[in-house]
């Protein structure tokens, strides 16, 4: 018996937002960028206010940035495409890519997905930044440079949503997918007022960065194949 694609958008969409949340790009940024930050505010009185401030700011920059180019490529996908082709297309590539970000936890250093090395030195730029415009900016460059690392998963919930009967579904479920995207990284801003806290939090991502990897490429490779089942 055929499964109706409509009774797995719901949980598909909030699981792989919880687990692209997760992906080593923003992950690591988001806590380098509150380490900077709490040495910038600590001699300040209202210092969680601002490490708040800039913090919701940065992520609020990430969000954006992922649903503008979610809607730009739904967009695309339905203007062009009303089969299963191209969400069975998404399908593979993401499993694809899933095989690469695997392949960091058995061959590490070798080529994989992650930010360009050229653009490392435009992040660190706008994230010294403390103004909003700036902070923003972080926010959105590490948005676009993420992609990279965690797009096997974004591509296979992009493919699954242009199956929707409208295009205003779809993007109620991207919404949703990037609102479940930004809950960890709220969960890590609210949790980085104590100091001790957030080196934990950077020994822990230093140690398991592979295994987060190999679990992400895990997910894109199974999530691709579900969603060649279903259509």
């Amino acid at each position: 018996m055929a499964i109706d694609p409509q009774t797995l958008t719901l949980p598909l969409v909030i699981i792989a937002g919880l687990v692209d949340g997760f992906n080593p790009c923003a992950f690591a940024v988001l806590l380098l960028f509150i380490t900077f930050t709490m040495g910038m505010l600590q001699m300040q009185a209202n210092y969680r206010y601002g490490l708040m401030r800039v913090g919701s700011i940065y992520i609020s920059g990430i969000f954006v940035t992922y649903v503008l180019i979610g809607v730009g490529f739904l967009s695309a996908i339905s203007f062009f495409s009303a089969t299963h082709a191209v969400g069975k297309a998404a399908a593979i590539i993401s499993m694809i890519l899933g095989v690469v970000v695997m392949k960091d936890y058995f061959i590490p250093g070798s080529f994989g997905l992650a930010i360009p090395k050229s653009l490392h030195t435009s992040v660190n730029h706008w994230i010294k930044k403390t103004s909003a415009p700036g902070v923003f900016g972080a926010g959105v460059l590490v948005g676009l440079c993420t992609v990279p690392c965690s797009g096997g998963i974004y591509l296979a919930v992009l493919g699954l949503l242009s199956l929707q009967s409208t295009l205003v579904q779809g993007i109620l479920y991207l919404l949703l997918y990037n609102l479940m995207l930004i809950v960890p990284l709220v969960a890590v801003l609210l949790a980085s007022s104590n100091r001790v806290v957030v080196d934990k939090m950077l020994s822990w991502q230093s140690r398991n960065k592979t295994r987060v990897k190999l679990l992400m490429g895990s997910f894109m490779v199974a999530m691709g194949f579900v969603i060649l089942l279903i259509i």
